[in-house]
């Protein structure tokens, strides 16, 4: 064939001439300005959309007392994330249908199922309905505090396809709703925050219980969060060498943390003024030798 091409020159001219350049030209300039105008188009929509998703869950649900903040914000996430699909389905149609991919012909010829399947509906659907339990059931919220398997965080989105949780190190965690199965939420109503005052064998450990009731009495009724009277435990053996004063304070799953911080302090502060001393490090029990 290249001997062919090279003996006459004009056969690759002759090829190279019959395109119709200038209507190529044309089509491909058309095509670009059609796909910048569609898309241009679906940002509006896409923004349109956004602001009104916002006032609707912003303003109306607010002063109606329908819902409550964390409630709003899943319901908001969920909606914005839907209707972003929706759009991007129909941007990738509409881009397709410009520069001449019969899609319609396409679904229709090679069937709904089977392209479904090769798309990885399946899963995509698995995802879906795993995602409508979880917001039918309310087992999770945009902001509770949950351990789902080995992460744990605060939920920042819940979408069609995955949650997304920012964990305790400030990491992203996109998890798909399907490979959800055991969910821990800490941020229901109510939690125990639990304190425990490591001690040595040898410390005064009433006088500690003692020091305990009395931060307890002078600072619990000036707390926010706390909900129930603190269940004081005693000592306890916390399984690895280490013994300790338990106690735990019920109070709303918001303030959790707060009363766990502030009690400690307030405690560790209390028993050193009382010129008790606690170790340092954790006190490992020596296994007795037969």
């Amino acid at each position: 064939m290249f001997s062919l091409v090279a003996k006459n020159p004009s056969i690759l001219k002759q090829y190279v001439d019959s395109f119709k350049w200038s209507d190529m030209l044309h089509n491909l300039t058309f095509a670009v300005i059609n796909i910048l105008l569609i898309s241009i188009f679906f940002l509006i929509i896409k923004a349109i959309g956004q602001i009104i998703i916002n006032r609707l869950f912003g303003r109306y649900l607010q002063k109606q007392k329908k819902i409550g903040p964390k409630r709003e914000g899943t319901l908001k996430s969920i909606s914005a994330n839907t209707y972003n699909y929706i759009l991007i389905f129909f941007w990738l149609y509409s881009i397709l249908s410009i520069i001449g991919i019969p899609v319609g012909s396409l679904l229709a010829g090679a069937g709904l199922v089977t392209v479904a399947l090769g798309l990885g509906a399946q899963g995509l659907a698995n995802d879906i309905i795993t995602g409508f339990f979880i917001l039918f059931e309310h087992q999770i919220d945009v902001g509770d505090f949950v351990v789902l398997d080995t992460i744990t965080g605060t939920v920042s989105e819940i979408g069609l396809r995955s949650t997304q949780i920012r964990g305790v190190d400030d990491s992203l965690n996109f998890v798909p709703n399907r490979y959800i199965t055991n969910i821990c939420n800490m941020s229901k109503d109510r939690l125990k925050a639990e304190i425990n005052i490591r001690v040595n064998p040898d410390s005064p450990i009433q006088q500690i219980i003692d020091i305990v009731k009395d931060v307890n009495a002078k600072n619990i009724p000036n707390t926010k969060g706390i909900i129930d009277e603190p269940q004081l435990l005693g000592t306890v053996d916390l399984g690895d060498g280490t013994i300790a004063v338990k106690e735990w304070i019920p109070c709303s799953d918001t303030e959790k943390f707060n009363v766990q911080f502030k009690f400690l302090q307030l405690y560790l502060e209390a028993i050193k003024d009382a010129g008790i001393i606690l170790p340092n490090n954790k006190l490992i029990t020596p296994i007795p030798q037969k």
